[in-house]
């Protein structure tokens, strides 16, 4: 009896760390933020996600840009366990980005990107950002997610002929 009993003991052993990544809190993407680069006052913008902006001939400053601005910076949200790193190996904490523009010769791939091993501190919060440069002539989507979680933003910019 006390052999079955080392068995199960060591068969357990041996599944513990298996079922640690399963339970393991998943990682989410919360949020994406999308400014401006305010070329004049070296600041940038409010976010541009969920904002009813004019945002024509941003590059010259005109539409609601207010001044020039050709460059956005973009700032992603993730949520993970408290007090953690992220897995560097493990394809459920790898978080991935796509940028696409749409120009009127088709779709452009700005930037196709991954993050992993993000730190998470005591609020569980993590930020990952990137800047676009001459972005702000046509229409771009983001699209980021990290396991099952996945969010997207579109800011409609357009330039005249």
């Amino acid at each position: 009896m006390n052999h079955r009993l080392a068995t199960i003991a060591f068969l357990s052993l041996l599944s513990a760390p298996v079922a640690a990544q399963q339970a393991a809190p998943a990682i989410t993407i919360e949020g994406i933020k999308v400014q401006l680069f305010l070329e004049r006052s070296g600041t940038f913008s409010d976010t541009l996600v969920g904002a009813k902006r004019s945002l024509f001939n941003t590059p010259l400053g005109e539409g609601d840009a207010g001044e020039p601005a050709e460059s956005v910076l973009v700032t992603l949200t993730f949520q993970g366990p408290k007090n953690s790193r992220a897995s560097d190996k493990l394809a459920r904490d790898l978080a991935a980005v796509k940028v696409t523009q749409t120009l009127k010769t088709g779709q452009k791939i700005l930037l196709n990107r991954a993050f992993m091993g993000m730190i998470f501190g005591e609020t569980g919060i993590a930020h990952k950002a990137f800047m676009l440069d001459n972005a702000t002539c046509a229409p771009i989507e983001i699209e980021a997610r990290v396991g099952r979680s996945k969010k997207a933003a579109k800011i409609d910019f357009r330039c005249g002929e």
